[in-house]
């Protein structure tokens, strides 16, 4: 076997390099596990668009916590974080008047406790985040029969747009939380 001498810059130039494919592989598996973390949920028939985790499970217009099981008949799996739209929106409809509305109602209603009615943004436009508990009488344990409801609501044209997240109203709630918090602040209307 004979040995060859390379001069110095050749081998200053192969540890470079050497250097640089290794940095670029890693970059490459850091980009591509931040990729398969991120999925994107895109439903052109209603006009949405946000990103979320692999965390939850896309069914039809909800996202279902993956490690979620029907807790009972009829089958309510939490949480679930769901899209709706309605074509509602005349020149006289007023969000804040709509979600007051609600909030009455609730108030009104038995098994139902409003928790708060407030304004927010998504991305520029305005919405409004309505989060109130009420008790499913489908759950069968005492324990975890409340259900906290977090919903926003935004409009464009005539439509209403609502987002809501539903979660046990124990650590499963504030286990998603800021999962659901993460997955509104990429919310979109793409129409």
């Amino acid at each position: 076997m004979e040995l060859h001498y390379l001069p110095k810059g050749i081998m200053y130039s192969i540890m470079i390099m050497m250097i640089l494919m290794l940095i670029a592989s890693t970059t490459n598996i850091i980009f591509s596990q931040s990729l398969t973390n991120s999925l994107t949920f895109d439903d052109p028939l209603i006009g949405v668009k946000f990103q979320y985790t692999d965390e939850w499970i896309k069914e039809g217009l909800s996202l279902y916590g993956a490690k979620t099981e029907c807790s009972s008949l009829p089958c309510m799996r939490f949480p679930v974080i769901s899209i709706s739209t309605y074509p509602i929106v005349s020149e006289d409809f007023s969000l804040e008047n709509y979600t007051k509305e609600q909030s009455d109602y609730h108030n009104l209603a038995e098994g139902y406790k409003p928790i708060a009615l407030n304004h927010t943004k998504i991305g520029e436009k305005n919405a409004t985040q309505y989060i109130y508990t009420t008790k499913s009488p489908f759950l069968m344990e005492e324990a975890s029969s409340d259900i906290i409801n977090y919903e926003i609501y935004m409009t464009e044209g005539i439509n209403l747009y609502k987002i809501s997240f539903a979660a046990l109203l124990d650590d499963q709630f504030d286990k998603n939380l800021n999962s659901f918090k993460k997955i509104k602040d990429t919310f979109e209307i793409v129409r």
